[in-house]
């Protein structure tokens, strides 16, 4: 029942009207006997509290006590009616609170108290010390730079100081995504690759409906400020619309590390992801988030005490790439290609492990073991750390090889020395190498590629490759044995400042001499991973190229004859993309740069537009008949459901079996365990029912454990028409 006011830092002025004052009263009461049974006699309460607020920061400090291994904050506001303690855990002083604090703050007076914990239980509370929040100033609003349309669910919001005058001698500033009246504020997760002053929000699905505004804050000259430009009201996701079809997108978002990198892989029904810095996760077909123990061996700490690492950023310092063999039921192989120091240089490193299935859980089941080291061990020298232009894509070759792609280690601006490594024969970097995993011996198969960032085989046996060029100039290249891709004498783009890259001025923009790209974008989209679309889920994209873009946010869908391309066809997807899989069940999985697994599936919105031109374009696999609905209906429950629930037989999985359904008392099924919101319910399932169910599963069953699917009305009916068939 509290809950209702959990958010009372973010709008103090608000009053939750819906607690009834007898029942506030009985709960207030009950903590407080629990509060005094919890308190541990002889372990002191902190003194000398104090507490201050800037930026929206709140921070509270007291004395520690001897034998305390933690502490409890607790703050509220003090012009509340029902004013109520809202508490945070500390293990040391001070702590500092940031999380909500809006334009509702602004001269609010707020009190705070501290008491010490062990494991025993906790001290007695300190006397609470109060203090008055600062007053806010308006700062100038068009020094921020927002985008000009009004954001939309699941887009990526970017945020930039146009001029940074106004902030100039200035603390450090703060950047929340607010309510359009200050309320209900989130920090804005830091992109640590834009420049000092760039911020990036992803628009979840709770943001929908609502009128919001950037606001950045900051101290200066004793007083503090802060700058607001409205963004307009959240709308609903969009339908992507293709040439061919449109799409509907849901995801999930992953704990990621604060730099950019990472893959995915798809194990059975579900998502293998290795984060930048080498953290495996396991995503289920339902969404749901399970970390593994086992991290990728890397040695990041010892890289992190480096004597130059103040002179360096290991952002560049991650894994490249994930890949999965299966050899026995629930028994897989994975590989890694990742980056690791040795205390003296960095090596690029094929690593491998073993993982097992055991019905829903995955674990990592033996050491690590190292198959291959790239050669040369690049130094760490002079304050500079060379991991970026890694590649590092791989491929099965066959039951005991893996063909590995390997980046020249080199960038536009380094010495040229480092581009001759793509050149040179007692060098793999820059190389497809074929690697024996049983000895890792590698055979240099192609030379002169820059940063592989993609690789995959089409059905007639064809390598594909994707790599960034400089400046312009990313390229699609078929890999053959033998092939010299021309990196670094030539390309088709430029350096960052224009200048020229290739030895000769005749040779630049061309591929005169060495094996030429199938095709190159100019200007360059960012291009990264690639993979050879089949016909399960999207039938007119049958074997066309699927190619991710970071800069470009998009997809790029290449439709060819052989190794001819005859048209490429962008698909903004509205987020940097790093990784790219097709699910067993056909759907596009798409890793992005902050942590965000995309699935992409085909969206029926379109079947019950009256449009005639519409019904004809997107005709095929629109459910028009009662064949293509139950067609579509098992599709779609085989995507979403059965993960979880069995339909043909009667044994519980993770849900409850759908065995009979129709008819049967909601929440109520010999053997299965629902939670309240569901058993509580006088309600029989029908076919309607579990449409309503489907489509939006906490309005059906508020409380339900039952995770939201993101379907649309015409994926829900279908589903439902399947299950009660």
């Amino acid at each position: 029942m509290l809950d209702n006011c959990r958010n009372f830092t973010l709008s103090p002025l608000k009053i939750c009207s819906r607690i009834l004052p007898l029942a506030l009263l009985l709960v207030l009461l009950a903590a407080a006997a629990n509060s005094a049974s919890d308190e541990v006699k002889g372990l002191g309460t902190p003194t000398q509290v104090s507490v201050g607020a800037s930026n929206r920061r709140l921070t509270v400090a007291w004395r520690e006590i001897p034998g305390a291994t933690s502490y409890q904050i607790a703050i509220r506001p003090k012009d509340q009616v029902v004013p109520a303690w809202r508490e945070y855990i500390a293990t040391s002083s001070p702590y500092t609170i940031m999380d909500g604090w809006g334009w509702a703050m602004s001269g609010m007076r707020y009190e705070a108290r501290v008491a010490a914990a062990n494991a025993e239980g906790r001290s007695e509370w300190s006397a609470p010390v109060a203090m008055t929040a600062p007053v806010l100033q308006a700062a100038p609003a068009d020094a921020i730079g927002v985008p000009l349309s009004p954001p939309l669910v699941g887009e990526t919001i970017g945020v930039d100081l146009v001029s940074q005058r106004p902030f100039a001698n200035r603390s450090e500033w703060h950047w929340f995504i607010c309510g359009s009246d200050g309320s209900d504020c989130r920090v804005l997760p830091r992109n640590p690759y834009r420049w000092m002053s760039g911020w990036e929000y992803f628009v979840e699905p709770a943001m929908q409906g609502k009128r919001v505004s950037v606001q950045v804050d900051y101290d200066k000259e004793g007083a503090s400020y802060s700058a607001t430009a409205g963004l307009g009201v959240v709308g609903a996701a969009r339908t992507l619309a293709t040439h061919l079809y449109g799409l509907q997108s849901a995801w999930v978002w992953l704990q990621w590390d604060r730099v950019r990198g990472g893959a995915i892989a798809p194990l059975g029904n579900d998502l293998l992801v290795a984060t930048p810095w080498g953290r495996l996760a396991l995503v289920s077909s339902t969404g749901e988030v399970a970390y593994l123990a086992g991290n990728v061996p890397m040695n990041r700490a010892k890289l992190q005490m480096h004597p130059d690492r103040k002179n360096f950023t290991i952002h560049r310092f991650r894994v490249a790439d994930i890949l999965l063999k299966q050899y026995s039921v629930g028994r897989y192989d994975l590989f890694v290609t990742h980056h690791y120091f040795t205390g003296d240089c960095l090596r690029f490193r094929l690593s491998a492990t073993t993982l097992v299935q055991q019905g829903e859980a995955v674990s990592v089941a033996s050491a690590w073991r190292t198959i291959f080291d790239a050669e040369p061990c690049l130094p760490v020298a002079a304050g500079l750390l060379r991991g970026n232009l890694a590649g590092g894509r791989m491929l099965t070759d066959g039951l005991d090889h893996l063909l590995v792609a390997i980046g020249s280690h080199r960038n536009y601006s380094d010495a040229a020395s480092y581009g001759s490594y793509a050149q040179a024969a007692d060098s793999h970097l820059g190389k497809l190498v074929r690697v024996e995993i049983a000895t890792g011996r590698a055979e240099t198969l192609a030379l002169g590629l820059r940063n592989p960032q993609g690789l995959a085989r089409d059905a007639d046996g064809t390598v594909w490759e994707t790599e960034h060029g400089p400046v312009g100039g990313d390229e699609l290249n078929v890999l053959e044995p033998g092939g010299n891709y021309g990196w670094p004498q030539v390309t088709y783009g430029v350096g960052d400042g224009g200048e020229l890259l290739v030895p000769s001025v005749e040779e630049v923009g061309r591929h005169d001499g060495f094996t030429k790209p199938v095709f190159a974008w100019v200007p360059a989209i960012g291009i990264s991973s690639i993979i050879v679309n089949d016909e399960r889920w999207f039938p007119l994209w049958r074997d066309d190229l699927l190619i991710s873009s970071l800069n470009g946010h998009s997809l790029f869908r290449v439709r060819r004859d052989g190794v001819d391309v005859q048209y490429v066809e962008r698909i903004n997807i509205g987020t940097r993309i790093r990784d790219l899989a097709q699910m067993p069940d056909g759907r596009l999985a798409l890793l992005d740069d902050s942590g965000r697994v995309h699935f992409l599936s085909r969206s029926y919105a379109h079947c019950a537009d009256e449009s005639q031109w519409d019904r004809n374009v997107y005709a095929i696999n629109c459910p028009d008949t009662v064949s293509a609905a139950a067609a579509t209906g098992a599709q779609l429950y085989s995507m979403h459901c059965s993960g979880c629930h069995n339909l043909t037989v009667e044994q519980h999985g993770l849900g409850p079996h759908l065995v009979g359904v129709v008819g049967r008392r909601v929440g109520s099924v010999s053997g299965y365990l629902f939670s309240d919101a569901l058993s509580s319910l006088d309600e029989v399932w029908t076919p309607a029912g579990l449409e309503r169910f489907l489509a939006n599963p906490q309005q059906f069953a508020p409380g339900t454990a039952k995770p939201a699917l993101h379907l649309t009305p015409a994926e829900a009916r279908a589903i439902a028409d399947f299950i009660g068939d």
